[in-house]
């Protein structure tokens, strides 16, 4: 921890939400969604949000989520409406839909910017109001400048993208009238994706040369005692086992990285995930929602917020009652819908 954090207040994040009565929201979402075809699942995204964020708590005090269900709505439908188009033309003028993936690229810098700007004014924390500034011509910049560098460079500028995104994500935010600051470096996000590159690799590479011994043994042994067909699958399974290894080393570590780089003001947050924890807790996650058909995911969703929680801390240089809030600025819920449904990601 930097000079920053000496001899300052520390204060824990806290989850106190339950499986049960998240688990009533999450169903009752779910029927009336199925019910009115997609209609209620505004509604029901809000009463989810609201609940994970009134029982985040940091400080003595609750986050709030305040958008309206009919702006999501309203979002959703625009973001459907693009969806159907897209599907459409894939399926009776398929040379058309070329089109649909160009327009959703060019429209990238205005999800990420519409999304975050309407997400951050629906946050609140002692009755002040979240906010974000980013422009579309830098997000432009980005998501598509780098973004296409990090293709070009088949994946070696990749670690510089990502850190460019924290940045413009990060350093756009504001908490009231007061602006984020980012402290972000290169260098830790190269060695991050360079490490989760090696685990890949290497587990790549066990899986090839597990395969050649086992299809040496299957001919050296012929007939006799052929092995299990369940022995093939050994390798492929290490393999994924490995990938989510890597994929959760990434998440704890630029997670970390990026939260910890952080300043608002004088307060400063200190995350402290760990790989190990992320890994188990998405392997068992997905198991559990597998086994159930799905009934599992409020459990698994708690369990995360839960853990997050857990290990992230707020250290707090000046009362929090003196941070001002700003006037509200105007968001619309489409970009965030659109992203939603594209599955564009405009998360750290």
């Amino acid at each position: 921890m930097d000079t920053l954090a000496v001899d300052a207040p520390v204060c824990p994040f806290q989850f106190t939400g339950r499986t049960g009565d998240y688990f009533r929201i999450w169903i009752v979402s779910l029927c009336l969604s199925i019910l009115t075809l997609g209609v209620y699942s505004a509604w029901g995204k809000v009463r989810k949000r609201r609940y994970l964020y009134a029982h985040t708590h940091v400080a003595g005090s609750a986050f709030e989520y305040r958008a309206r269900p009919l702006a999501i709505l309203k979002g959703r439908a625009i973001a459907v409406l693009l969806f159907g188009s897209f599907a459409a033309t894939g399926h009776f003028v398929p040379a058309v839909q070329w089109t649909f993936v160009v327009l959703l690229l060019v429209l990238t810098p205005w999800i990420v910017v519409a999304a975050n700007r309407f997400n951050a004014q629906n946050s609140a924390y002692r009755n002040v109001r979240f906010g974000f500034t980013g422009r579309m011509g830098e997000a432009a910049k980005v998501f598509l400048g780098f973004g296409l560098l990090s293709i070009v460079s088949i994946g070696l500028a990749y670690p510089y993208y990502r850190l460019r995104r924290a940045r413009f994500v990060v350093g756009h935010h504001r908490f009231g009238a007061t602006g984020f600051v980012e402290a972000l470096h290169g260098g830790d996000f190269y060695a991050a994706y360079i490490l989760a590159g090696l685990i890949v690799l290497g587990a790549t590479i066990a899986a090839i040369v597990g395969g050649i011994l086992l299809g040496l043994m299957a001919s050296v042994l012929g007939a006799k005692t052929e092995p299990s067909r369940a022995v093939a699958y050994v390798p492929i399974a290490l393999m994924y086992a490995v990938y989510l290894l890597a994929f959760s080393y990434l998440r704890a570590r630029v997670g970390n990285l990026t939260l910890n780089g952080a300043r608002v003001g004088s307060l400063q947050l200190a995350s402290t995930l760990r790989a190990r924890d992320l890994f188990w807790l998405y392997f068992s996650n997905i198991v559990a929602i597998i086994v159930s058909v799905g009934l599992a995911t409020p459990w698994a969703t708690l369990r995360m917020a839960r853990y997050r929680a857990q290990r992230l801390v707020l250290i707090a240089h000046q009362p929090l009652e003196t941070f001002a809030a700003s006037p509200a600025d105007r968001a619309s819920a489409t970009g965030s819908e659109v992203s939603d449904l594209f599955d564009v990601d405009v998360s750290l």
